[in-house]
């Protein structure tokens, strides 16, 4: 848990940062040729963006995030909130992209999943599977998105017993707007009092923290598996899962962040530009891919306690998106030209009032869409998403 002390000194560090690199964020075009990228910032004079608060129907339009109706805050666990978002690979059309970009998934704990594209968004509610537990980290397999469900014992003592089974992974499969269980406790042969409250995929081996509890004490325990089959073809009736015992040691280091120096070169080459004694933690997402890569560019090695970005790696361009709002990006946009001549663009995306945060993001064609959050500790209050159209923005100079 962030300690308020922290979370406002993270900011504080963030905010110092961005202006730093809006003043001096470099563009690589020869060795000792650098040219200093000045931050576009989108404001409303640009008429480029959209408000949306969500509520318990999917989303409304709103004027600013503050002037959304208020929600009463609850744990971040049990808040109607966008718990994560992932950059989809697949350009099949849906009815709501005639276009075929790539779509845009919005995990939305307590309500559904959003699929968002630059043509329209749709949301595909389930009560089944979201009303009682809690939703979060969304990765993909074979171009599928699957996300994992759980209940919090600590704030939500109760939970029916609708189900023949108790879901662990579900996929979805958006072009059905079904949503049906690939994994079970069953499967793991986990007991009732037990809870899988984190789990990381590599793309080759699952790794699961499961916690343990009773009227007396709460414990945990670890193991790893590697489906025998395709995971996808599992039925929660078929026990086809070659189960191991790991440890907390092995869990740990598989969900330890890396040090900054290991990133990918384009992560690296995007964020070059941030003044070398600035700490920050990022979190790495390829497009259609496993659970997200930690690196930390920082001595203190605590993420909670430093700025956090969100970076997605796509085909043709990668962007990380800081709380604050300060958008870095490279590359060609889907079935667009590529900017700045390959150089790195500072983006500022409106400023939100001082107890709200951008928490997660994605690009569907030029248009850009970010989670958004209003926090108070651990708690969560009004939450939605903010809509960009970029090309009015960044393409237009284009022919």
């Amino acid at each position: 848990m962030k300690s308020t002390d922290k979370i406002f000194g993270a900011t504080a560090k963030l905010s110092l940062a961005a202006l730093a690199l809006s003043l001096s964020l470099f563009s690589c075009g020869g060795k000792n040729s650098q040219e200093p990228v000045e931050a576009i910032q989108i404001e409303k004079k640009n008429a480029s963006h959209k408000w949306f608060a969500l509520n318990k129907d999917g989303y409304a339009q709103v004027d600013a995030p503050q002037k959304a109706p208020a929600a009463l805050k609850k744990p971040w666990t049990e808040a109607l909130r966008v718990s994560c978002m992932g950059q989809s690979t697949e350009k099949s059309p849906l009815d709501i992209s005639q276009g075929g970009a790539p779509r845009i998934y919005a995990l939305t704990n307590r309500l559904g999943i959003i699929v968002m594209s630059q043509d329209a968004i749709k949301v595909f509610k389930d009560p089944q599977f979201f009303d009682e537990r809690t939703a979060d980290k969304l990765v993909f397999m074979n171009g599928s998105p699957i996300y994992s469900v759980y209940r919090n014992s600590y704030f939500n003592e109760k939970i029916s017993a609708k189900q023949p089974f108790r879901p662990f992974l579900i996929q979805f499969t958006a072009d059905s707007g079904v949503y049906f269980p690939i994994l079970t406790y069953e499967n793991l042969s986990l007991p009732q009092n037990s809870e899988v409250n984190d789990f990381c995929w590599d793309g080759k081996e699952w790794f699961c923290s499961i916690k343990n509890y009773t009227q007396t004490e709460t414990n945990f325990s670890y193991l790893k598996f590697r489906p025998e089959t395709a995971l996808l073809s599992i039925s929660p009736e078929k026990n086809l899962i070659a189960i191991q015992k790991s440890s907390e040691d092995e869990f740990r280091a598989v969900r330890r962040p890396k040090d900054f120096s290991a990133a990918p070169a384009r992560v690296k080459n995007l964020l070059k530009g941030l003044p070398a004694d600035f700490d920050f933690y990022a979190e790495c997402k390829d497009a259609g891919g496993a659970t997200a890569r930690q690196f930390i560019h920082s001595k203190i090695n605590d993420p909670n306690s430093i700025a956090r970005a969100i970076v997605q790696i796509s085909g043709t361009w990668i962007a990380a998106l800081f709380e604050d709002g300060t958008l870095y990006l490279n590359g060609a946009l889907y079935a667009n030209k590529i900017l700045n001549k390959s150089k790195n663009l500072a983006l500022r995306l409106p400023k939100m009032p001082e107890d709200y945060k951008y928490t997660d993001f994605g690009i569907s064609g030029a248009t850009l869409f970010a989670a958004w959050e209003q926090t108070d500790f651990y708690e969560t209050g009004r939450a939605g998403f903010l809509q960009v159209d970029l090309k009015p923005i960044l393409y237009k100079d284009a022919e």
